[in-house]
């Protein structure tokens, strides 16, 4: 059995066999080379194109001899934005704490006080504007009939660039006094 695989008239079949298949293989490879050949080219014309492009864009290419002092501006500029992200990351957090102190002035400033109280800021006016610009708690709370509940409301509610809470220095014991911080120039009507 083993003669009979051995035999010249199996040999000869199996080589042209062979020869056949190793000739199938070479023009696969052939063409492979061929395509790859055609592909490396037409990448080669899509390089030449952008190196166009980029010279369009940005200049021509740098000569060899500036190219050491490009490596350095490289360098120069690797180091400079090595710090960025901290410094991103920073200024991300400072804008953060600004948002948050705006949206909350924003929310305060919202709150619109309503007719009544309009009308009771405008008699505190009145009043402080009579008694020269300043007065206790107590003789205002007085004039304007509020409970201390409601009076302590309504100084929270003032404006505070346009009124001033202070303590009388030598009276009662925690007397308090509003004032008006400027003057309201309003002209005086004379009759």
């Amino acid at each position: 059995m083993i003669s009979s695989l051995v035999s010249p008239q199996t040999s000869k079949p199996q080589s042209i066999a062979f020869m056949t298949d190793f000739g199938v293989v070479l023009r696969q490879l052939l063409q492979e080379i061929q395509d790859l050949n055609a592909e490396n080219r037409r990448l080669a014309e899509r390089l030449e194109d952008l190196e166009e492009l980029q010279e369009v864009y940005h200049g021509p290419i740098p000569a060899m001899g500036d190219r050491p002092a490009l490596k350095e501006a490289f360098a120069r500029q690797r180091e400079a934005l090595s710090g960025l992200p901290c410094r991103v990351f920073e200024l991300g957090q400072n804008l953060h704490l600004l948002e948050q102190r705006f949206s909350a002035r924003e929310e305060n400033a919202s709150k619109s006080n309503g007719k009544k109280t309009v009308h009771r800021i405008e008699k505190l006016k009145a009043l402080l504007k009579s008694y020269g610009g300043s007065q206790s708690f107590k003789q205002l709370q007085d004039d304007l009939d509020l409970s201390p509940a409601q009076f302590t409301r309504l100084v929270g509610s003032l404006d505070k660039r346009s009124f001033e809470v202070k303590r009388r220095p030598g009276a009662k014991r925690g007397e308090k006094v509003l004032s008006l911080k400027v003057r309201i120039a309003e002209p005086l009507n004379v009759h």
